[in-house]
């Protein structure tokens, strides 16, 4: 029998950062603060269980080119749409403004992911009707939206790459998982997983995502990759026999970033990276926080070689300020990890190693080299200044995510110079 409180999760998990395939990372501490701060919603989650690790050689020196033929290319964006607007110049100022995206029909809608560049932007709307679970995932291209028919329940689209070719993930028949890829609108079935789904995708068309390695138990995962979206997935070597967990992120490098555990009994969270070339994957140290080391890092993304997350210490040893989570900046091409200055949950990084997401009481902002920006609300907008931020672009002026307030829940663009 399913407890109350799942059922309330399940009904609002639209509403989260997370994609809608099954949890990821298992953070206990963060999971209470979201249950207390957000009305039972879960912010975070994960898992994952490894079965046997194969030959190096099956990895697609793909993840760095290896004189095959490239997969072929996502279509080039219509002739007839409108160029972006010039960007603004100069340095970064943190001067921001906030606009509510075009949804059709019902406006209740997130933003889930964007490409480098702040053009495209991916989101699902809330469920159709009471008690449904059906999402209508959506792209939009600047202020023009299209709205996209995946099968199943669950639909959310995670990701989209420069060309605006969108991965994302959806419930079949038998609880079992798909992924899917979204090109020019059409909708394509990434060759056959089980059960699993994609999480990211980068300018090349490579593709990392899950795929669920026991029938039934959805969290027990393992990572894998799709050189492109009519190719056959692999597993991606694993750390260890028992390690677990699901493929989050790729660089446009081919460096691939996961969120596994090593079969411990509370299985923290740690960074895994495939590098390109790399014989083995490699996992990244526990940063070192104010008070001491890390207890776990939740791996949000891998950009322009900086891998971006949240690390936390247990809650019974904190820093003098009471503090007990971080946002993290690891340089993959020093190793070095940098604690960034404020308080926020990141969502997401860029190729400048910033991060977004939301920081006190549910404000969405972003954290760049020198400051913490509070992100506005559009104007007219009604109620509190909740939120988080699920798309940076690489410049860190194309921002995307949602609002919300009492039952309303809105897509929002930011723009920022």
């Amino acid at each position: 029998m399913r407890t109350d409180d799942e059922h309330v999760a399940d009904r609002l998990r639209w509403l989260d950062d997370e994609p809608a395939g099954p949890p990821r990372v298992d953070l206990p501490g963060a999971i209470r603060e979201a249950r207390r701060r957000r009305r039972n919603r879960r912010v975070a989650a994960a898992g994952a269980v490894a079965l046997g690790v194969l030959a190096v050689a099956a990895l697609p020196v793909a993840l760095n080119g290896d004189g095959r033929a490239a997969p072929a290319p996502a279509a080039s964006p219509n002739p007839s749409t409108p160029s972006p607007e010039p960007r603004p110049t100069g340095p970064w100022q943190g001067v921001c403004a906030a606009t509510l995206l075009a949804v059709p029909g019902d406006p209740r809608a997130a933003v889930t992911g964007g490409d480098p560049d702040g053009r495209w932007l991916v989101g699902r709307r809330a469920p159709k009707g009471p008690g449904r679970m059906d999402f209508g995932p959506l792209i939009w291209e600047g202020d023009r939206v299209r709205e996209v028919e995946l099968p199943g329940s669950m639909q959310e689209l995670t990701d989209v790459n420069r060309a605006g070719l969108a991965v994302g993930s959806s419930l079949g028949s038998g609880n079992k998982w798909r992924a899917w890829a979204v090109r020019d609108g059409a909708v394509t079935a990434l060759p056959v997983v089980t059960s699993g789904g994609a999480t990211a995708v980068n300018d090349a068309g490579r593709i990392v995502g899950y795929r669920n390695t026991v029938p039934g138990k959805p969290w027990i995962q393992r990572p894998v990759v799709w050189d492109s979206y009519r190719s056959q997935p692999v597993d991606l070597p694993l750390p260890g026999p028992r390690w677990e967990g699901t493929a989050v992120d790729i660089d446009e490098d081919g460096t691939i970033l996961a969120a596994m555990s090593d079969g411990s009994p509370d299985k923290p969270p740690r960074a895994v990276v495939w590098r390109p070339g790399a014989a083995r994957p490699e996992v990244l140290p526990l940063p070192r926080l104010p008070g001491g080391t890390a207890d776990r890092f939740a791996p949000m993304s891998v950009r322009g070689g900086w891998v971006t997350g949240t690390a936390e210490r247990d809650t019974k040893v904190v820093s003098r300020n009471g503090i007990t989570r971080y946002p993290v900046r690891i340089d993959l091409r020093t190793g070095r990890a940098e604690v960034l200055k404020g308080v926020l949950w990141a969502g997401t990084g860029n190729a400048r190693g910033w991060l977004a997401g939301w920081i006190a009481d549910d404000v969405p902002g972003v954290i760049t080299d020198t400051r913490s920006v509070k992100l506005p609300v559009p104007d007219g907008w009604r109620g509190a200044r909740q939120g988080s931020v699920t798309s940076l672009s690489d410049d860190g002026r194309v921002l995307g995510g949602k609002l919300e307030s009492d039952d309303q829940v809105r897509p929002v663009r930011w723009t920022c110079r």
